[in-house]
């Protein structure tokens, strides 16, 4: 009976060793795990390679100098947008059509712009209400009647500017929403 208590207690100790053993090496791989994430989501192993090229340096020059032009037009080229708010509603006295109601949004290239159409809200809105109103609502139903809209918006802002004496202008007019009834 001694025997047989000295064997499973050999046993068990045999099986708590291998179940320690695993449990170390379960806990090794996955502090390797958290520490490959940690390293790929901080951006260790991402690293910036410079394209092998056999050019020579004039034509390398020829390239960074392109590279650079284009870059300097995409900065003199950055589009800012600004909603005009509220949208402009303008009753109609006769037709189908009794009521316009527009919502304008302006894209333009420079910060100063939007500033200035923002301080001279009110002179905007009254020229582009009035301007609404003279419209004739059936052309205003066809694409080609929007666009000569949107055109005459973009005039009467930028004619409020260069009174104003602001250097840059609007580049474009977008109708964000157009509902007429």
């Amino acid at each position: 009976m001694a025997e047989e208590e000295q064997d499973a207690s050999v046993e068990e100790t045999g099986k708590s060793k291998k179940k320690l053993i695993i449990m170390v090496a379960g806990g090794v791989a996955l502090l390797a795990i958290i520490a490959g994430a940690g390293l790929y989501f901080t951006g260790f192993f991402e690293t910036e390679k410079e394209p092998v090229t056999t050019e020579s340096s004039d034509s390398a020059k020829e390239d960074s100098a392109e590279k650079e032009s284009e870059e300097e037009d995409v900065e003199t080229t950055t589009a800012l947008y600004q909603a005009l708010t509220p949208p402009f509603m303008v009753n109609f006295p006769d037709g189908n059509i009794k009521v316009i109601k527009v919502a304008i949004s302006i894209m333009v290239n420079d910060e100063e712009v939007i500033d200035a159409v923002q301080k001279h809200d009110p002179l905007i809105r009254n020229n582009i209400l009035m301007m609404l109103s003279v419209q004739d609502p059936e052309a205003l139903k066809t694409a080609k009647g929007k666009e000569q809209l949107q055109s005459s918006v973009k005039e009467e802002i930028n004619k409020v500017l260069v009174k104003r004496k602001v250097s840059s202008k609007v580049k474009e007019v977008f109708f964000t929403d157009l509902v007429m009834q």
